[in-house]
């Protein structure tokens, strides 16, 4: 009875054992997180309870929408997140799209603008919408300028097909050199927009002298016959002249007449000598970079066609064309403090030597006048101050004309009685002088007036004496006070003084 005893303690020990070990593991598996089965999924209850049986419902896949700056001639590789089948250019001269791989799309710059790229997949659904925008890259020419100009502050950005320039240079030979750059760059002038400013314009001033002196000489010698003549049974008669002078007409000369009973004739005999002098000197100042005109001297109508009515009446249309001294002038300030000028000066006067005249209708005519042209231009680098002369330009001309009766006018010594001689020189020499100075302000006080100390003179000595004004030297500083003499009245100084013509 012992033994059996013994054994079944030991069971219940064994049993009290084993549930107590139970009891501890469902304990520890309450208080430890649940281990994954890979093979097996919980359920989510409150996701089951929330869906009331509904099967959830796949993600909506979105449209990519971008946009691209793209340099001209330059390519981009676009990514799509899935696979993509065709790309569809709205602008095919802008860019061009290529599929490469089924996720990569190769997009290249063909022309300024901007375009719109669609990218769809094999099912013909959306991926993505790219905006475009192709324009010449620019950071190139954004290098060249800033190694070329450092003191310049310029910004370089596309407009369209065009580069514009903005910012501050301090000269404007800095904005011609950045505008000759970026000319280079694009190909044209036309494509290049300066809007660049200059931190300091500078001014300058041209003093232009033109002296012209004209010499011309004309003489006429002839023999004019009006009669008849008897040489045994031959009778000569009619009139001798001369009627093509190279002046065009007969100078008033002093005529010797020799008259009998059959004819007279007259000696011809007239010299003419003539000097001519043209003087200019305008001042001009314009700003650096821009242009200046000056023109002194007229216009002359010029009729450029005819109008005629049903009864032959005619009316010329008229134009004026100018004549004078005109000068043109652009200067640029350069980095050094020279002065680049670009000049054109042109002396012209009416030649009614050359003058046209030819009919219209109605029995009436119209002439024409004809000009004489002296003209340089030039582009030279001076110092403020300097002076550029040119000389040289001297225009000689000569002609003589000899007319006469046929075979007579050949004689020995008789000769001369039946032929008349034209002769005429002309000499014109130009010098033009052109100074190019930096313009400075000048106070008002130190600008005098063409009409500052002039005085009209009283009524006895211009009826007595002729003179018509006076100039009298204002009060201020004196060159040479000994000179000058003592101040009078009106705040005036020194000796008064008269102008005769």
């Amino acid at each position: 009875m012992a033994p059996s005893r013994a054994r079944c303690a030991t069971s219940l020990v064994t049993i009290m054992s084993l549930l107590l070990g139970s009891l501890g593991t469902a304990a520890a598996q309450q208080t430890q997180p649940a281990r994954a089965n890979p093979g097996f999924v919980a359920p989510d209850f409150n996701t089951a309870f929330n869906q009331t049986g509904a099967t959830p419902a796949a993600p909506a896949r979105g449209i990519i929408r971008k946009t691209l700056d793209v340099g001209l001639g330059r390519s981009f590789v676009f990514t799509v997140p899935r696979a993509a089948a065709d790309a569809y250019v709205a602008d095919p001269k802008v860019a061009t799209a290529t599929v490469q791989t089924d996720r990569q799309i190769y997009i290249t710059g063909i022309g300024p603008g901007a375009t719109t790229i669609l990218i769809s997949s094999d099912d013909g659904s959306q991926i993505a919408e790219v905006e475009v925008r192709v324009a010449r890259d620019v950071g190139s020419l954004r290098s060249i300028l800033a190694a070329a100009l450092p003191g310049a502050s310029i910004s370089v950005r596309m407009s369209a097909d065009s580069v514009v320039l903005s910012g501050e240079v301090p000269s404007a030979a800095v904005a011609t050199k950045a505008m000759d750059i970026a000319q280079g760059f694009v190909g044209t002038a036309e494509r290049v927009v300066n809007a660049m400013t200059i931190s300091a314009s500078e001014q300058v001033m041209l003093k232009v002298t033109v002296a012209e002196v004209q010499r011309n000489v004309l003489k006429q010698l002839g023999v004019n016959a009006v009669g008849t003549w008897e040489i045994g049974d031959v009778v000569l008669g009619g009139v001798m002249s001369n009627p093509f002078g190279v002046a065009g007409q007969a100078l008033s000369s002093t005529a010797g007449v020799i008259s009998g009973s059959d004819g007279t004739l007259s000696v011809q005999a007239m010299e003419q000598v003539g000097v001519a002098r043209t003087l200019a000197e305008p001042v001009l100042t314009a700003i650096s970079g821009e242009t200046a005109n000056f023109l002194v001297g007229g216009e002359v109508p010029i009729p450029t066609g005819v109008t005629c009515t049903n009864d032959n009446s005619c009316q010329p249309s008229i134009e004026y064309k100018k004549f004078g001294v005109s000068l043109t002038f652009a200067p640029t300030v350069l980095s050094s403090g020279n002065i680049s000028l670009r000049v054109a000066t042109e002396v012209s006067d009416v030649d009614t030597q050359n003058q046209l005249t030819y009919p219209v209708g109605n029995n009436s005519t119209v002439t024409i006048p004809a000009f004489k042209l002296r003209k340089q231009e030039t582009t030279v680098e001076l110092p403020s101050g300097g002076s550029l002369v040119t000389a040289g330009l001297i225009q000689q001309g000569g002609r003589r004309a000899i007319t006469g009766v046929p075979g007579l006018m050949h004689l020995p010594v008789l000769g001369a009685l039946f032929r008349s001689r034209d002769y005429q020189r002309e000499e014109t020499e130009l010098v033009i002088i052109v100074q190019p100075m930096l313009a400075r302000p000048l106070q008002a006080r130190q600008a005098t007036r063409p009409d500052q100390g002039f005085a009209d003179a009283p009524d006895p000595r211009a009826v007595f004496f002729g003179q018509v004004n006076r100039i009298i030297a204002p009060a201020g500083p004196r060159t040479n006070p000994t000179k000058a003499g003592p101040p009078v009245a009106n705040g005036y100084y020194g000796h008064a003084g008269f102008i005769v013509d």
